[in-house]
């Protein structure tokens, strides 16, 4: 993309620590609606910074905060929701967002606290259900107000879920693609499934490929920006019992990562960190030697890595 002064550089996606510092404490000493917040940090203070990292990183923020409040939160229902009733009359359908911005919670986390206290619901699916389906609602002035809010906060809810559920499912989609343009050739997750894994990565090697040196044997896909609080957590969560399962692998933060990231002790077990998939000219792809059969699906190997010949550097094998 270029304008009449030359070319835009792309927004950035790997962070250092000072900058990644500054997004971190605009966001804790932000006062208002968090949609409000991230359009601040995408279109004033940080529009040289890829879009969807600052929104991943205020979604992180948010979260760690929001984690030491819920108690809090359902201990003072009661005061929540006389303030609620006693100044409903005064507002039209906005009094429930005026109170999460007064009180720094998020508006459907403001809601379930409401919910759960005028019905006395206690169970979480209850309360969820209400706020998929205001309609549900009896007191019609409340659920208005939930409506509004559901379409106010782009951190919880129905709404957000499926946002980030989307976005998760176009990124693996997209790794799939480039995959096979690059002529890899995989098992993905449905299909290590019927082979009876459990824990599986969106997608390992029929026969594995080295990157800059390093074997890879499967790939995960994450919508996400890698902090490496975050990034830990998915080592402990997913990425450890791949690299014991099927062998070293890589892993794809595609709206970047905090530059400490790929550089932690934690990724010696086999993990390479990258913000995109990897460049061609960087593949070096297994080929099988003339008598041999392609390895099973255990993790062991036959052959030679060697830089294919044709072009589009495809897996090929030797005649």
């Amino acid at each position: 993309m270029s304008q009449a002064g030359g070319d835009v550089p792309a927004p950035r996606k790997i962070l250092g620590s000072v900058e990644y510092m500054r997004i971190c404490q605009f966001i804790n000493g932000y006062h208002g609606l968090a949609i409000d917040c991230e359009y601040e940090l995408r279109n004033r203070f940080f529009k040289e910074v890829e879009p969807m990292a600052l929104t991943c990183i205020l979604q992180s923020e948010l979260f760690n905060r929001s984690r030491g409040q819920h108690w809090k939160n359902d201990h003072r229902g009661k005061k929540l929701l006389k303030a609620y009733e006693d100044q409903k009359e005064l507002y039209d359908n906005d009094l429930l967002i005026q109170m999460a911005c007064a009180e720094g919670i998020n508006p459907i986390a403001l809601c379930r606290t409401l919910l759960q206290e005028k019905y006395k619901l206690k169970h979480r699916s209850h309360i969820s259900r209400m706020l998929k389906h205001p309609h549900l609602i009896e007191d019609p002035r409340l659920a208005a107000n939930v409506q509004q809010c559901m379409i106010s906060d782009n951190q919880e809810g129905p709404i957000t879920d499926l946002r980030r559920r989307i976005i998760g499912e176009e990124y693996e989609l997209k790794l799939k693609e480039l995959a096979k343009e690059a002529g890899i050739h995989f098992y993905d997750e449905h299909d290590l499934r019927r082979m009876g894994y459990d824990k599986t990565p969106d997608i390992k090697m029929i026969l594995p490929f080295l990157y800059k040196g390093s074997v890879i044997n499967w790939i995960e896909s994450k919508a996400n920006f890698g902090d490496t609080k975050g990034h830990k957590f998915n080592i402990q969560q997913q990425l450890h019992s791949y690299c014991n399962r099927f062998g070293p692998g890589l892993i794809i933060y595609w709206f970047g990562y905090h530059e400490e990231t790929p550089h932690l002790p934690d990724n010696n077990i086999g993990i390479t960190v990258l913000a995109d998939f990897p460049a061609k000219e960087d593949l070096v792809f297994m080929q099988i030697t003339q008598g041999e059969s392609p390895p099973a699906e255990t993790g062991a190997t036959k052959g030679e890595f060697k830089q294919t010949a044709n072009p589009d550097n495809e897996l090929t094998k030797s005649s």
